[in-house]
């Protein structure tokens, strides 16, 4: 007894400690150089705290014993950091490709960016070996994004051979990217083991494929974390209901796979030493299937460690179980520090640990306890989320809370499900079809929960660190103001200033809201959204009709844009090629609109959306010079691509009504030379140029003459690679910019903003301005609102 009472005391004091170990990994991964200063501020610590805890008080020995453990667990942390600090060193980039062997790690599937459609494939790994002649051992991280890949070629612990080009890495980030030359070949399968899970893995995904909707394409996320087959409208929904924890797997998960594997041992009436055991190997079993990831860790390292205190008899609080993983996992690998799923993992943890019975104990004041306890759940875990949250979605989802509450009862059932049919669909075929059908009940309901709630209003915040700043003051003051222990001045201060700082934001918001409501002209006629790196813009034919011009990399930005402009259906989508950045949130808008202008695309991913569109009711015309259009007032002439890029396989386009000539099925030009480009009149006349180059631009020139406009749409985002004489010839006098903030390609470039000063062409971005609005004026000129407050001023081009 002794013994274990030291160990204990020492346990429960680690919470400290692990945090301010966070604090310095976070802050010393990205500059190593300060991690051997760290260790010897440690291993002072460590001294001081030894020298107080022998000459000292009792308070004194209290506080000796967290000096010495904050120290120690500071050095330790520190000292990972210097020995792994080299392997974690990203490699130079190279000019030329040269030959590359990556172990794999994982593989997602993230949104394209450029060049395709839909998703692409993301490997994380480590560098085996890179160059001629070969340097082994490097075990840098880094991420390629192959085209394709086999199943054995993207199992974790498969290692894979290609040549490719090393880029540079930004300060902070330890995986460099490397872009695939040429083929990828598989150098060394992965384990047994290993294999055997992807296996798994890859029988329920397939299985979940031949079940309809929503809950076919949830149930492997939610049941094993495989979110491979999300489309971006569906994860966007779950992001903005605060639902896309569901589908990491995390403590639920474990907590589920633990205990009922637990029960049955109990039924079964196995010793607790045996019982544990078995958990422990489930455990094991389930973290393998479900591939390592930091939030599973973390919950895999939380349920040994209570595991091993149920073996010993012994109880222990959730906190200091919960930092005991912390600084297991830190040690072990430091730069899961600022992994975004590592952190929002332990924050909920911890928010579920710590603030969960004092929100209870307030809401019992007004509610039933059981009611009380089940809202205090979703509540104490979005409190303690909600300042990260901020920094990767600037907006507090006012319907979290109950979309979870509404959600979280069905994730259990679908974890037991599905984890039942991943295990019997190779073994017992017809039982694990039954049960991955049972499972796609509850994962249809909570995919049904998300759609609805993602539609509700959010309350804007700020971002960047003022966001972080003020969300943590809100939660920070918000726990005060719970804790039983402040003084009864302080809690009222607490709640005081929790009020002020909500009702300030909501008064913030509904003030810029309504001065953008006052302010906005409802005249208007063209309007480029703000959709980061991409372009998605609405024009207005009056008498609700309306034409929407690509859609944005993804479909979030273009939704809100069409709300914003209370804007429900389109009579026209005119796709003007089929990059990501400009089809990237198409599939949102299935249903909302039934005729498609398009230009010529072969690439698989390509078909694949013109398949979901067909599929969608969606009649696509293939367009082409002389193509002619009216939607309302506007009138829609086609300039580009003439018939010679109409390379279109038969069949897979109709050319519709208003289409002259017949489909060719010869070579086509794809990509930004074939982007439909569009001159359009009334009450405003503009044209819209999708991602020409200067060369096309200069073939469209060579056609006949150019009107002057308007308003131009500035090609590629405002790209170096555009023709002056272009838009001399157009004399618009406003020029629309659609860029991304601080976008990787420096758009719109300076040669290209003197270009469009020197046609007398006044340029609008929407990344400085938000989304833009333009309507005619007095005179025959066009008056531009911006939404962002800095520059949301009407005003015309000559003033």
């Amino acid at each position: 007894m002794t013994t274990v009472r030291p160990v204990r005391r020492v346990v429960r004091g680690l919470v400290l400690p692990a945090t301010i170990a966070w604090a310095i990994a976070a802050g010393v991964v990205g500059y190593p150089i300060a991690a051997p200063w760290c260790v010897g501020g440690g291993i002072v610590a460590m001294l001081v705290g030894v020298l107080l805890r022998v000459r000292g008080t009792a308070v004194r020995h209290r506080v000796a014993v967290q000096i010495l453990a904050t120290g120690g667990a500071c050095a330790a942390v520190a000292l990972a950091i210097v020995m792994q600090a080299p392997a974690h060193r990203p490699p130079p980039p190279t000019a030329d490709p040269v030959p590359v062997v990556v172990r794999v790690e994982a593989v997602t599937s993230v949104p394209a960016r450029t060049g395709a459609p839909g998703t692409r494939l993301m490997v994380r790994g480590t560098l085996a070996s890179i160059g001629e002649p070969v340097v082994r051992g490097t075990d840098a991280p880094v991420v390629v994004f192959p085209d394709t890949v086999t199943r054995a070629e993207r199992t974790p612990g498969a290692s894979i051979g290609f040549v490719g080009r090393v880029r540079p890495v930004e300060p902070g980030f330890d995986a460099a990217t490397v872009s695939v030359v040429g083929s990828i070949r598989l150098t060394e399968p992965a384990p047994g083991w290993q294999q055997a899970a992807a296996d798994l893995r890859a029988g329920l995904v397939q299985r979940a494929q031949t079940l309809p909707g929503d809950g076919g394409v949830l149930l492997p996320g939610l049941a094993i974390g495989d979110t491979g087959h999300v489309d971006e409208t569906l994860r966007d929904a779950m992001r903005a209901a605060s639902l896309s924890h569901l589908t990491a797997v995390s403590g639920a998960n474990c907590a589920v796979v633990t205990v009922a594997v637990f029960a049955v041992a109990g039924l079964l009436r196995l010793r607790r030493g045996v019982r544990v055991a078995v958990a422990v190997a489930a455990l094991a079993g389930f973290v393998v299937l479900v591939t390592p990831q930091p939030s599973v860790l973390r919950a895999a390292v939380m349920a040994l460690v209570a595991l091993g205190c149920l073996a010993a008899g012994r109880r222990v609080a959730g906190p200091p179980v919960l930092a005991v993983a912390v600084l297991v996992l830190l040690v072990q690998d430091p730069w899961m520090a600022l992994d975004a799923g590592f952190v929002l993992s332990v924050l909920a943890t911890a928010g579920l640990l710590l603030l969960t019975a004092p929100i209870a104990d307030a809401l019992e004041k007004v509610l039933p306890r059981r009611l009380a306890l089940v809202l205090a759940v979703p509540i104490a875990a979005q409190l303690a989320c909600q300042p990260v949250l901020i920094l990767l979605q600037p907006t507090v989802p006012v319907f979290g809370v109950l979309a979870n509450l509404l959600a979280e009862p069905a994730a259990p059932l679908v974890t037991v499900l599905g984890l039942l049919a991943c295990l019997l669909l190779p073994v017992v075929p017809p039982l694990g079809g039954a049960l991955a059908l049972l499972g796609w009940v509850p994962a249809a309901w909570i995919a049904a929960v998300a759609r609805y709630f993602a539609g509700l209003p959010a309350v804007p915040w700020p971002g960047g660190v003022l966001g972080l700043l003020l969300a943590v003051a809100v939660v920070v003051a918000g726990v005060v103001a719970l804790a039983h222990r402040a003084g009864r001045v302080v809690r009222l201060v607490a709640a005081g200033s929790v009020v002020l700082l909500v009702v300030g934001m909501v008064g913030w918001a509904a003030g810029g809201a309504l001065a953008r409501a006052v302010t906005r002209p409802p005249d208007w006629r063209f309007a480029a959204c703000d959709v980061g790196q991409g372009d998605g813009l609405v024009l207005n034919g009056g008498g609700g009709h309306y034409v929407a011009i690509d859609t944005g990399p993804a479909p979030g930005p273009m939704l809100h844009c069409l709300r914003d402009l209370g804007v429900s259906n389109l009579d026209l989508l005119i796709l003007t090629h089929w990059d990501a950045d400009h089809v990237g949130g198409v599939r949102a808008l299935i249903g909302r609109v039934h005729t498609a202008l398009v230009g010529p695309d072969s690439r698989p991913a390509t078909v694949a959306l013109r398949r979901d569109l067909r599929a969608g009711g969606v009649r696509m015309i293939a367009a082409h010079r002389g193509m002619v259009l009216d939607v309302g007032s506007l009138h829609v002439d086609v300039l580009w691509p003439p018939e010679s890029f109409r390379g279109v396989p038969a069949g897979a386009v109709s050319t519709g009504a208003v289409s002259t000539g017949t489909v060719s099925t010869g070579a086509m030009s794809t990509g930004n030379t074939a982007s439909v480009t569009t001159l359009v009149t009334g009450g405003l006349s503009g044209l819209f140029a999708g991602d020409l180059d200067e060369a096309t631009e200069n073939a469209i020139m060579a056609l006949g003459p150019l009107p002057h406009v308007d308003v131009v749409k500035v090609a590629h985002h405002g790209s170096a690679n555009n023709s002056a004489s272009f838009y001399r010839a157009l004399a618009a006098p406003v020029g629309l910019i659609s860029c991304g903030a601080g976008n990787d390609y420096h758009h719109p470039t300076a040669r290209l903003l003197a270009m469009l000063r020197a046609a007398g062409t006044q340029p609008i971005r929407t990344d400085e301005d938000g989304m833009i609005l333009v309507s005619p004026a007095a005179g025959g000129t066009a008056r531009v609102w911006t939404e962002r407050p800095v520059t949301a001023a009407v005003w015309t081009p000559a003033e």
